[in-house]
């Protein structure tokens, strides 16, 4: 049975997916801050901080148990709850005022958002 370590070179590749998800957050939220729109620098930085995150966690956190016959680890699964979770964060800032409908930019930025944050975190 194979045994994956952690080599110091992995976990600072991985500390950097980490911070340059967030700065990509930070970059996107800041323009949306600038604008003075809901959803801003912070909101961004820690839903593309979080996606990548839980990216890491699904393709690395469970690699002891991996190469057992017995279970099967799918990394993708994460991403799709991940992709799922911010469409109900999504849907909460969509109003309807009289004719208006606001906070669509707002929902699909962070479902944008998700996305840089689980490519950078896979890799």
């Amino acid at each position: 049975m194979p045994e994956f370590t952690f080599t110091h070179s992995l976990v600072l590749i991985l500390i950097g997916r980490v911070l340059l998800s967030t700065l990509c957050g930070m970059l996107i939220g800041w323009e949306r801050e600038k604008r003075l729109k809901s959803a801003g620098l912070r909101t961004h930085m820690l839903v593309a901080l979080a996606s990548a995150l839980m990216m890491i966690i699904s393709k690395y956190g469970f690699l002891d148990v991996a190469y057992l016959s017995s279970v099967q680890v799918d990394a993708s699964r994460m991403a799709s709850g991940v992709v799922q979770a911010i469409g109900f964060l999504g849907a909460g800032v969509i109003f309807v005022k009289r004719d208006n409908i606001i906070g669509v930019t707002t929902a699909a930025g962070l479902w944008a958002t998700v996305g840089i944050g689980l490519a950078i975190g896979s890799g």
